[in-house]
């Protein structure tokens, strides 16, 4: 009776001990999930979107293979796949915001050096749109460059307004349409003048 007793006892705790092993990983849960939740800030969606989208995708891989154990008779549960995916999946958040901080800081240093050239660039459009060839045929064409080169200073004053609210992003599109119209206008009135001059 007492032996029976023993190995019941030994028995009993081995299966608590395995059954203790196969446990869902949930502090692993709970700090991957608390990760991400701070990377999904808009300076991540906007800057490293790709990157927190990499980190979802780890988490709901995780959370897919954790029930796939759920799901299997307790003794034959395993979680370490799902452990490493978790871990994947909290690195990853981590690095989204590292790579959102990085993303940011070169949209603003894009911007400020394009931002700082297209003075020059918009002054050379004046001034090849000024000898431009003068003509009945090319009156409509010569007004709608005008009008382009307006769009494009209206934009270079969007993008300082971005800047100062801090939408880089933004701030760099719009900066690369104006810089795009300046070289579109004067590339088309030179393309102009060496038709005139044939």
């Amino acid at each position: 009776m007492k032996r029976t007793l023993v190995v019941l006892s030994l028995a009993i705790g081995i299966v608590l001990l395995l059954a203790g092993c196969a446990s869902a990983p949930t502090a692993e849960i709970t700090a991957t999930k608390a990760a991400i939740t701070n990377a999904q800030i808009d300076d991540v969606r906007t800057y490293a979107a790709e990157s927190l989208k990499s980190a979802e995708d780890e988490l709901s891989k995780a959370t897919a293979e954790i029930q796939t154990q759920e799901n299997k008779f307790f003794l034959s549960r395993d979680y370490k796949q799902a452990t490493e995916m978790l871990k994947s999946a909290k690195d990853l958040a981590e690095k989204a915001l590292t790579d959102a901080q990085a993303n940011k800081m070169k949209a603003k240093t894009d911007t400020e050096t394009l931002l700082a050239s297209l003075p020059q660039l918009m002054d050379e459009a004046k001034k090849t749109l000024a000898k431009a060839p003068r003509g009945k045929d090319t009156r409509a064409d010569l007004e709608a460059m005008q009008n382009d080169l307006k769009v494009a200073e209206e934009s270079i004053e969007e993008a300082k307004t971005a800047m100062s609210g801090e939408k880089y992003n933004e701030a760099l599109a719009k900066a690369t349409s104006a810089k795009e119209t300046f070289t579109q206008v004067i590339d088309q009135v030179k393309a102009a003048q060496e038709k005139g001059r044939r």
